[in-house]
């Protein structure tokens, strides 16, 4: 099952969830294999094949001429008559016309002569380690997947040798398990392995294939290749279950001393690889619930492509620590960056964590408020992020944000006090967490106070700078593009979003909070004032330009991006044309249906979407929220509009060396920064969130 790609040639992140690790394969001829604490392609062999017969071995295409540690040359005089060198490896690569590849929710498959080699990688929703039941979490959090692979020597009359396995391994498993493991790994950290079957051997030596596919050798330990024989006779169909896995133990992250949650679940790699086999039918079965769902909805194919690539992006990027009180850290770093909880990030991954992981959002919410939030001359404000690759920074800090800039590296101080704001109001309406609320609500006051404080003059837009700048101006999430989403102050896309936050606030208040008066009508004249502004800006040509500075006239698809947070937070009615903002919803309509054309908004060359009339930069994640608000909120329903194929292929094509990639050229999608990223899990909310399309009167 699985949606079969026609370009098979990229990258994918098959992560663990909370471990920050990931199986990485999927470019022809490059490296693939295991990745611990990062997210960069490995420069490694991973091979999977087999040999029928006397015939020549068959090969997936995932080892290339990589040198993996020493080999006998290292040992022996190269002068010496007798040399104990291996000729070349007798293999051919499946030609990649011959394989087949499928994505799904929860992994992917390939196909090619009589292997199938399936991953198997998501699961779906993960407990919160505060309350669930032990055993469950050791499901959930357990650092491992799972390949299956399937030789189909059915109809042959030759028996049929088949191999797994990878370079830079160093040690056997039988060795540390008595046999009751076999597979390899690469110290104490990664590794996979099998439960023992008589048809399986472990085979280990410089070139493993060839010690593999010829002759039983002993296993040679000073090697650095593994790979597990399968034996499959004639007439026979075999199918082998094998776990991958990864384990760090210790403290891992400085700043702030924490552990990996999993190691206070399982005491090393061993027991890990160990509980998911003897768990693989409960976690096969999980994951074809999933599959099952998303292939039988409505989503186009291109979608379902969009969403189980960024899924496992996400993923891969996700690290659960455990502090040394005891407490859950919940971090997701940021793809090729490995910044740790970037805020921007975290408002657009919560659609995707709400559905599965709901507990998480609250973890960083908190999280945020402990480490990230500081006050500067106006009021209370959040960080960028709060570290880089396992390195926390101090309180208050980031290592994103520096003074004296108005470009890349500024603060982006006002929209991450909005993010902070619109994801707790996500959560608060989408949890029913009254209780945080209560416990909170002080700090959504005071964040609307910094909000209102910033707008000097009054028109419910941010035109005043943190201090922080240091005579430097703030950015936007959008940080290399240009000004026309790159500057945070007068800029269109960071005034809907006021606007945004500003009715959040005051329709959470009114449903949990009614007795405070001042709070809901403060919050309700700010959004009325932004309202009005933004009106006032439309031009005669039909749109409005995105910074009300230095007669601006570029156009951007981000004007409408606000109007997903009132709709997922569950008041449809604040971004309705009959409702008390519809003048200035019907407004945004205009915008979009002038600007979403062709040499506008719309590529000129691939038809792509392009997030600004004056950039080529653009960024997919960003792309999907805009989309869902066209099509839910503002009525833009043909199909033929959103260029899911062209978005498609620009992963496939343009980055495929890069996984799931956010910012991408607009003419062909080649990458542009922003890989191996997390953030097009905002991808969700064509699965999770979609409602009723109204009908468009264009």
């Amino acid at each position: 099952m699985g949606l079969r790609v026609s370009e098979n040639d990229f990258y994918s992140l098959h992560g663990m969830w909370g471990a920050y690790a990931s199986l990485i394969l999927g470019r022809i001829g490059k490296g693939a294999g295991l990745v611990i604490g990062n997210v960069q392609p490995p420069q490694r062999g991973l091979f999977i094949g087999y040999r029928l017969g006397a015939e020549t071995p068959w090969i997936l295409p995932f080892c290339p001429e990589t040198k993996i540690g020493l080999d006998a040359s290292a040992y022996v005089d190269p002068d010496a008559p007798a040399k104990p060198m291996l000729s070349p490896a007798d293999f051919s690569y499946f030609p990649q016309e011959t394989i087949e590849r499928s994505l799904s929710l929860s992994g992917e498959e390939w196909k090619a002569g009589l292997l199938s080699f399936k991953v198997t990688s998501f699961f779906g929703s993960v407990a919160d380690p505060v309350s669930a039941d032990p055993s469950l979490l050791r499901q959930q959090l357990r650092p491992a997947l799972y390949i299956t692979l399937t030789f189909d020597n059915s109809k042959k009359s030759e028996p049929l040798i088949g191999v797994f396995g990878m370079q830079g391994v160093r040690r056997p498993l039988s060795d540390s398990t008595n046999g009751t493991l076999l597979g390899f790994a690469h110290g104490t950290e990664w590794g996979f392995a099998c439960l023992p079957d008589e048809s399986i051997e472990e085979v280990m030596d410089w070139r493993a294939i060839d010690a593999a596919f010829n002759g039983n050798r002993p296993i040679r330990r000073l090697a650095s290749e593994g790979v597990l024989r399968i034996k499959v006779n004639p007439g026979e169909t075999k199918m082998v279950h094998i776990a991958l896995g990864v384990y760090r133990d210790g403290i891992i992250t400085s700043g702030l001393r924490t552990q990996t949650y999993y190691s206070s679940l399982f005491q090393d790699l061993e027991e890990v690889l160990d509980s998911a086999l003897r768990d693989t039918a409960f976690m096969l079965a999980t994951a074809a619930e999933l599959d099952k769902g998303l292939e039988q909805s409505s989503l186009s194919d291109d979608k379902k492509f969009l969403l189980s690539h960024a899924v496992h992006s996400y993923c891969a990027n996700t690290e659960l620590l455990i502090s040394e009180k005891g407490d859950p850290v919940f971090i997701v770093n940021e793809g090729e960056y490995q910044m740790m909880n970037t805020l921007d990030l975290t408002v657009d991954q919560a659609f995707f964590e709400l559905v599965y992981s709901p507990w998480t959002v609250k973890n960083e919410l908190d999280f945020f408020l402990t480490r990230s939030s500081y006050k500067d001359a106006y009021g209370i404000a959040f960080c960028h992020d709060q570290g880089v690759a396992d390195s926390f920074t101090p309180v208050g800090t980031s290592v994103y944000e520096l003074p004296h800039l108005s470009e890349c590296f500024s603060y982006m101080s006002f929209e991450e006090t909005l993010n902070w704001v619109l994801t707790a109001c996500l959560y608060i309406s989408k949890t029913g967490d009254i209780q945080w609320f209560s416990e909170n609500r002080h700090h959504l006051e005071a964040c609307l106070a910094s909000m209102k404080t910033r707008d000097k003059n009054q028109d419910g837009i941010m035109d005043i700078d943190s201090d922080r700048c240091a005579g430097g101006s703030e950015i936007t999430t959008y940080d290399s593009l240009d000004v026309s989403l790159g500057q945070a102050r007068n800029n269109l896309y960071l005034a809907v979003k006021s606007w945004a936050a500003y009715v959040c606030i005051e329709a959470l208040f009114r449903q949990y909070a009614s007795d405070s008066v001042h709070i809901i009508e403060s919050a309700r004249i700010s959004a009325q004032w932004a309202a009005s502004t933004i009106q006032s800006r439309m031009l005669p040509e039909g749109y409005i330009p995105a910074v009300f500075e230095s007669d601006n006239r570029s156009k951007i698809i981000p004007a409408i991006e606000g109007l997903v947070y009132p709709y997922i937070c569950g008041w449809p009615e604040l971004v309705s044309e009959q409702g008390p903002f519809g003048s200035f919803v019907k407004t945004l309509q205009k915008h979009l249906q002038t600007v979403l054309q062709a040499g506008s908004c719309l590529d000129s060359v691939s038809g792509g979407w392009k997030l600004s009339s004056t950039s080529h930069n653009t960024w997919l994640s960003k792309i999907f929220v805009n989309q869902f608000v066209a099509e839910n909120i503002l009525g833009f329903t043909d199909p033929e509009l959103y260029r899911d194929a062209v978005h498609a292929k620009w992963l496939r094509n343009g980055s495929a060396q890069w996984a799931a990639t956010d910012q991408v050229h607009s003419s062909d999608g080649h990458d542009m920064g922003s890989r191996l990223y997390p953030r097009l899990v905002t991808s969700i909310l064509w699965y999770s969130y979609m409602g009723t399309s109204k009908n468009c009167s264009f």
